[in-house]
């Protein structure tokens, strides 16, 4: 199989497709908000749960037919952003408690997202 192939099949899997649904309704949701729908129901602001949820349960059922190799590597990355997202809010706790600074709060989840994907590069090319 050569490399395009191997891409394209990648590309089409759901865990990808949910991934990419849930960023743009994430998107499409923050644009709204800042073309003045100040007053949209806030059911809309909860539509991209939905595909992240499916996302989420597309990601578990992918990592269940995982070989040992590739659940060590996601595993291992997973754990990696976690304590990296952990240690972050713990320092923004503090300096808010100190009153120092006050930290925006949903930029947490993509710090997290982003220590995910630089961890899961890291631990793919650790066991290469």
């Amino acid at each position: 199989m050569n490399t395009l192939q191997v891409c394209r099949t990648r590309f089409t899997r759901p865990v990808f497709l949910w991934a990419v649904a849930a960023l743009v309704a994430e998107i499409a949701v923050d644009s709204l908000a800042s073309f003045g729908w100040q007053t949209a129901p806030r059911l809309l602001v909860l539509v991209p749960l939905i595909p992240a949820l499916l996302f989420l349960l597309a990601l578990v059922q992918a990592i269940r037919k995982m070989d040992e190799l590739q659940k060590r590597i996601c595993l291992e990355s997973a754990f990696i952003a976690f304590t990296l997202t952990l240690a972050l809010t713990f320092v923004f706790a503090s300096l808010e408690r100190a009153g120092i600074y006050h930290p925006p709060g949903s930029d947490i989840g993509t710090f997290m997202m982003f220590c995910w994907a630089c961890a899961y590069v890291f631990s793919t090319w650790r066991y290469r």
